[in-house]
């Protein structure tokens, strides 16, 4: 009778022995797996930040490039009609036109060249506004989703908190329901911990 109790009380220690392993590899594996699924998340918006970054930086070239484009082309006309215009009449190896028609060419230049003028100042401006614009944006709205200490505590786990279970959860049988879940969701055990807060 004696052996009997003997061999009944080590059978249940070593069956307790196997689940508390068991159920503590387990907790193991759950809690890798749920820091690997937080970083994860955290490398896929890191990622999606620098797509945002890009498509700032690219926006930004686009009105950067164009003005360029109409500064330039308005630099030329600006040149073309100063060389036009410095003489003081049209036609240098000719017979000059009537003053009357002559007059009304070199208003129209002048209105030219203010119109050029200011075509070369509105580029400027959008330029350097988009530039301002992209690197508002960057510092004030793009920036990369650092961690709070606290997402970073919500996201691990300690081995220890395994002993923190109650016993029903360390001693439970493979391929059970979870007994319970922790009182107002304090991460005694494997529950799902939102770790987006």
């Amino acid at each position: 009778m004696e052996v009997g109790a003997a061999a009944a009380a080590a059978t249940a220690g070593g069956v307790g022995m196997g689940l508390f392993s068991y159920n503590r590899g387990n907790y193991m594996f759950d809690q890798k797996n749920h820091y690997t699924r937080f970083t994860a998340g955290l490398n896929m918006a890191i990622a999606q930040t620098g797509i945002y970054k890009q498509d700032i930086a690219q926006l930004t070239a686009l009105t950067v490039t164009r003005q360029d484009c109409y500064h330039g082309i308005a630099a030329m006309g600006l040149t073309i009609l100063t060389a036009i215009y410095c003489p003081g009449r049209v036609g240098l190896h000719t017979p000059p036109p009537p003053s009357w028609l002559m007059g009304l060419g070199f208003v129209n230049i002048a209105g030219c060249y203010m119109f050029l003028g200011l075509t070369l100042w509105l580029a400027m401006h959008a330029s350097m506004r988009a530039d301002t614009a992209a690197t508002h944006m960057l510092t004030r709205f793009v920036r990369l989703p650092i961690p709070s200490q606290g997402m970073l505590d919500k996201a691990r786990k300690f081995l220890s908190s395994y002993e923190e279970q109650p016993l029903k959860e360390v001693f439970r049988i493979p391929f059970t329901q979870h007994q319970g879940r922790a009182k107002y969701n304090q991460g005694g055990y494997n529950e799902d911990v939102d770790i987006d807060d």
